[in-house]
């Protein structure tokens, strides 16, 4: 059995990676059109009809690059011809930011309360001329897909979006023939979503985890004792992206358990307590949760004994975790990766080992004990493990994004895309050497600090490393 010790940081990990954002394109875009019309075609659905906000804009944004940043949307995709985008009063100037021919139409309704509103904009004849006709099979997409063992209604005609969009697709097509669609783009297992298919998309989530990892160490970088949360988190230096969720900045174990309320002007930060820095743009996050010292006899008193049994063992468990990650590994191996350490009376894990990552946070999770779902060939994936305990509050969480991509992808990544590859190889022997992870060909760490965990958050030059016993 590995066991973990304390190791000096490869310089790799305090690097930072200057590298431009890969924006997707008109080809892009349409080939996932081409894919999401595959689908439609072999499950008879006659019109994808893709609903969105602000918070759920990502099975849009998939398909067009639109992402709804004031008011909600609707995409209608028929099996053939121009999709068409539904706006409100602040959307339509943006939704020329779609780089191929769509059709635009306004519905006003969708427009923030108060706003103009136009009486001959009724919602049935635009989705009629959008490719809704009477008796249509129609896939209606929300956010999330129900299962019948925990809610009351059949899901296939349960859904989460607006009550006036329903509707108005049931007057056209009838009832039975609007079903909940959601599944097909983040369903397990076969979920457009739950993958990248090329290597530009691979290239895309490179650098967006190269932008979130470098903001995380600055603020490590920047943080010392007597700091407020806010202080702190001016020093991140963060340009104006689009977050993939709130960052966050906390001190002390009640802000840590808090979590989402940061950053704090009152709180300060102590030396040898939990703190805890996260932040991400769309496509990647970057998260640790630890303790803020410079050393083992700088930890508050309370943590010192479970330096090892609780942060140690938790990072032996991470470790665990990465190495059985691999094209086809099953949901049940990587559960019990984690659970085969951390099930005992020194770790509380709740949440799925891992889950599928994208433009949104958390797209699904196929990690759980007895799963038979599969890592799938491009699998985009969060490696998002969270350990906590009472008395002593602690917390433990080293989460950064990884794509697990099969030879071929591999190959097309180093012929397209030389300088991303470069770097993940970097990164693979990083882990293999330095924290002594067996890690598989097919993972590809897509940030400098993937698995570096640092047991002494005010000294990023010492991690916890394992070796054989």
């Amino acid at each position: 059995m590995k066991t973990v010790v304390l190791k000096k940081a490869d310089p790799l990990f305090l690097a930072e990676v200057d590298a431009a954002q890969i924006p997707m394109g008109a080809d892009d875009y349409r080939f996932r059109l081409g894919m999401l019309r595959e689908r439609m075609d072999a499950d008879g659905i006659d019109a994808a009809v893709i609903v969105g906000d602000r918070e759920h804009f990502a099975n849009i944004e998939h398909f067009c690059g639109y992402d709804c940043r004031f008011e909600e949307s609707v995409f209608v995709v028929p099996r053939e011809g121009a999709p068409t985008l539904l706006v409100g009063n602040e959307g339509m100037s943006y939704s020329f930011c779609v780089p191929y021919e769509i059709r635009r139409a306004y519905y006003r309704n969708f427009s923030l309360q108060g706003q103009p509103r136009r009486k001959e904009e009724k919602l049935d004849e635009i989705l009629r001329d959008a490719g809704v006709f009477p008796g249509a099979m129609v896939g209606l997409i929300g956010f999330k897909y129900f299962l019948p063992e925990y809610i009351p209604t059949d899901p296939k005609y349960t859904f989460d979006a607006p009550h006036y969009v329903v509707e108005a697709l049931r007057s056209l097509a009838g009832f039975e023939n609007v079903v909940n669609y959601t599944a097909a783009l983040t369903g397990l297992d076969s979920g457009m979503r739950l993958r990248v298919y090329t290597a530009k998309e691979i290239a895309a989530a490179e650098t967006a985890g190269a932008r979130s990892a470098n903001v995380l160490m600055r603020l490590l970088k920047s943080m010392q004792p007597g700091m407020t949360e806010y202080a702190l988190s001016e020093s991140a230096r963060v340009g104006f992206a689009p977050h993939v969720m709130h960052p966050l900045v906390n001190f002390g174990p009640e802000s840590v358990a808090l979590g989402i309320r940061s950053p704090r002007d009152d709180v300060r930060l102590s030396l040898g307590d939990q703190c805890g820095l996260c932040y991400g743009v769309r496509g990647s996050l970057s998260s640790r949760v630890g303790v803020a010292a410079r050393d083992e006899a700088t930890m508050h008193e309370s943590l010192r004994p479970h330096l090892f049994s609780f942060y140690g063992e938790f990072f032996r468990a991470m470790g665990a975790w990465y190495e059985a990650l691999k094209v086809g590994a099953d949901g049940n191996a990587l559960h019990r990766a984690v659970h085969d350490i951390l099930d005992g009376p020194n770790h509380f894990v709740e949440l799925n080992c891992g889950h599928f990552t994208g433009m949104d946070e958390w797209v699904n999770a196929l990690s759980y004990e007895g799963s038979t779902y599969t890592v799938p060939d491009g699998a985009y994936m969060q490696v998002d493990i969270i350990s906590s305990m009472p008395d002593p509050a602690r917390t433990a969480i080293c989460e950064d994004p990884a794509i697990v991509a099969g030879p071929a992808l591999r190959a097309a990544l180093g012929r397209e895309y030389p300088e991303v590859y470069a770097r993940i190889l970097a990164r693979q022997r990083a882990f293999r050497e330095v924290l002594g992870i067996d890690l598989c060909d097919d993972v590809l760490p897509l940030t400098n600090i993937n698995a570096a965990m640092f047991p002494f958050m005010l000294n990023p030059d010492i991690v916890f490393a394992l070796e054989e016993a």
